[in-house]
């Protein structure tokens, strides 16, 4: 398996505050990380990530490439390209297998909910990376 950590830089952008006031409305930060340093601790509402990526070059047939979101406290949805990916539900790892909605210049975007009843800072706070892997056939019997 290789993995391609998708870092940064990505941009954010303030959709919807429930509680605190943000220094900014949108700004661009490196992954992973809470939104603290630019929404302040107290920040409560929807933040949205936007991520342009390059398709993973020399994919071969039978591999698979998953993405994979890791440490987001709270819910989010996810689209890639346009189109809506399952919601994370938070809490856990999340992982979807993406290799027909790639594009040369792919776009991700996650929207992160924090809400007002949260406890500490909200944000991408774990990885967010493509999974590539290699699908190997099962023997017949």
């Amino acid at each position: 398996m290789h993995f391609i950590r998708l870092r940064g830089p990505w941009r954010l952008e303030v959709l919807e505050q429930l509680a605190g006031a943000p220094t900014v409305r949108e700004g661009k930060q490196q992954m992973p990380a809470d939104w603290s340093g630019l929404l302040g601790d107290d920040f409560r509402g929807t933040v949205r990530y936007r991520r342009v990526f390059h398709e993973p070059t020399g994919l071969e047939p039978g591999q698979q490439v998953w993405l994979s979101i890791e440490g987001l406290a709270t819910s989010a949805t996810i689209s890639l390209n346009g189109t809506p990916l399952p919601p994370h539900a938070g809490h856990e790892e999340w992982r979807h297998e993406i290799r027909e909605l790639l594009l040369p210049n792919s776009e991700l975007i996650i929207d992160v909910t924090h809400p007002a009843t949260a406890e500490g800072p909200g944000g991408l706070t774990g990885l967010v990376q493509l999974e590539i892997q290699t699908v190997r056939p099962r023997p017949v019997d």
